[in-house]
């Protein structure tokens, strides 16, 4: 049998550059804790209103690592 759960994390950062590099190491982290009895993937990053600009942006993607 197969269980599932969801995680949601909140990442906030003030670079793009400082989120490429919070992007290697989430992938980083789930490659060191994916095993025969359990597989992460990241299924969708949304991003939210930036606090300067107020504008919705949105970048999803499904990704296995």
């Amino acid at each position: 049998m197969t269980m599932t759960k969801y995680v949601t994390v909140k990442v906030s950062y003030d670079t793009e550059e400082t989120w490429d590099i919070t992007m290697q190491e989430i992938k980083e982290i789930f490659q060191m804790m994916n095993n025969l009895k359990r597989n992460a993937i990241i299924i969708d990053i949304e991003q939210g209103v930036n606090q300067d600009d107020e504008e919705v942006i949105h970048r999803g993607f499904t990704s296995k690592l």
